[in-house]
C-alpha cells in the first residue's frame, strides 16, 4: 500500500513539472513570437505604392510622414490609423486610404482636394464649400468667392445657381461677394458688377440677361461700372467715372 501511494505522489509531482515546464515552454515561445512580430526587421515594410491622382502630394510627402513611425514600420505594429490621421491633416489631402500588402508592402491611396474656388484671397475652396487653408496663387484661375467663413458653403452653393444660369450666354462670372446678411454682388469677366441684394437672385440675373443685349445696343459697354438689379421693377446702371464725370 505505501508502494502504491509512493507512486502516485511521484506521478504527481512528474506531472507537475511537465505541467511548468509546459508553461515555460510557451511563455517562451509567445515572448519570442512577440519580439519578432514588433521588430521592425524582423518584417519590416520595404515598398510604398502610392496612387490616387495627385498634383500637390508627393512621395517626399508620404515619406515625412511614414518617418515618424520609422521605429514602427512593421508589418504588424505599423498604426495605420495614425498615419492616416497625419496625411488627412495635410491641406491638399481630401482623404486617405491604407492598406498593408504581405509581406513587405504599404499601399495608399490619396484623394486630393478638388478646388472650385479662392476664398477671401487668402484661402480655397473645395467642392463642399469646406475652406483650405491654402494660400492661392497669384496667377491661378480660381473664381473669387468671399464672405463669412461660416457662410462659405451657402456662398458657393449660391455661385453654383447663378454660374448655371448664366452658361447658355457669353457672361462669365469672375468673383462673388456674400455679405452677413446673404446680400449678394458678383462681378463679371467683362468688369462690370451686378448688385443682386438678398432675394430673387435668379429672377435678376434673368432680368439681367433680358435687358442687357438692348442697353448694350445703345450705351457703350466699357463706360458701365454696375448693374443694380435690386429693384422690384427695372434696373439702375452705374457708370464709371471719366474725366468728363468727375466732379
Amino acid at each position: 500500500m505505501w508502494h502504491k501511494l509512493k507512486q502516485v505522489k511521484i506521478s504527481k509531482w512528474i506531472g507537475f513539472f511537465v505541467f511548468v515546464l509546459l508553461m515555460y515552454a510557451l511563455q517562451d515561445s509567445f515572448f519570442k513570437l512577440k519580439f519578432w512580430l514588433t521588430d521592425h526587421q524582423s518584417s519590416p515594410l520595404t515598398a510604398l505604392v502610392l496612387t490616387g491622382d495627385r498634383e500637390h502630394i508627393t512621395e517626399d510627402v508620404v515619406r515625412e510622414v511614414l518617418a515618424d513611425q520609422e521605429d514602427r514600420l512593421n508589418f504588424f505594429t505599423l498604426e495605420i490609423a495614425e498615419i492616416q490621421k497625419q496625411l488627412e491633416q495635410k491641406p491638399w489631402v481630401y482623404s486617405a486610404s491604407i492598406r498593408k500588402n504581405w509581406p513587405d508592402t504599404l499601399k495608399i491611396h490619396i484623394v486630393e482636394q478638388s478646388i472650385v474656388a479662392s476664398w477671401n484671397q487668402k484661402s480655397l475652396l473645395n467642392r463642399f464649400g469646406e475652406i483650405i487653408d491654402v494660400l492661392p496663387e497669384q496667377d491661378n484661375n480660381y473664381i473669387a468667392l468671399s464672405g463669412d467663413d461660416k457662410h462659405s458653403e451657402q456662398v458657393l452653393n449660391t455661385y453654383l445657381q447663378l454660374n448655371q444660369l448664366l452658361l447658355p450666354s457669353h457672361y462669365r462670372i469672375a468673383a462673388l461677394h456674400s455679405d452677413q446678411r446673404n446680400a449678394s454682388e458678383l462681378v463679371l469677366r467683362n468688369g462690370i458688377s451686378l448688385k443682386l441684394g438678398k432675394e430673387q437672385k435668379l429672377e435678376r440675373i434673368q432680368l439681367f440677361l433680358n435687358a442687357f443685349p438692348r442697353i448694350a445696343q445703345k450705351y457703350e459697354i466699357s463706360s458701365i461700372d454696375y448693374v443694380d438689379l435690386r429693384y422690384d421693377t427695372g434696373l439702375a446702371i452705374g457708370w464709371k467715372k471719366t474725366e468728363n464725370n468727375k466732379t
